[in-house]
């Protein structure tokens, strides 16, 4: 069964930065949203990517294919680092130390999606809050749109 995943991403402009890589970054050490997430997420979940402060406006829908650990040793770098990802701001607010990895991202900017929920947790569960019926949305994203290479 496929679990529908809500991710804020705060402005947007970070996501829509290393949308062509299929690569979004979440904190799992201090965040109990993003440890459930990590510890709960399969392949083929979906991911609603969910403009912050618009009425949870969706930006984005994509699938969730795996996730990573970043990592940046002395000598070789395995991670892609926040500036080649196009990804900026400061502080711990920001700082992701976990990769999401999807496929198959739908730009539904232009649909006007509002989910209204609002509170503090960056990444939920889909649930009865929400405004929108996402797997029955989906549906139509996917029959009436095409994937799209990057936002």
């Amino acid at each position: 069964m496929t679990t529908e995943w809500i991710l804020r991403i705060g402005d947007g402009r970070n996501f829509i930065s290393s949308s062509k890589y299929r690569i979004w970054g979440i904190q799992n050490n201090t965040s109990s949203s993003g440890k459930y997430f990590v510890k709960n997420v399969k392949s083929g979940d979906r991911l609603w990517f969910v403009k912050s402060k618009s009425h949870g406006k969706i930006l984005a829908v994509a699938t969730y294919r795996s996730h990573n650990t970043r990592e940046f040793g002395p000598l070789v770098k395995i991670s892609m680092t926040d500036e080649e990802l196009g990804w900026t701001g400061e502080g711990p607010e920001w700082t992701s130390n976990i990769e999401i990895h999807y496929t198959d991202l739908y730009n539904v900017s232009e649909c006007e999606l509002l989910t209204h929920i609002n509170g503090p947790s960056t990444i939920r569960k889909y649930c009865d809050k929400c405004r929108v019926d996402l797997p029955t949305e989906y549906s139509y994203v996917v029959r009436y749109s095409r994937t799209t290479r990057e936002m």
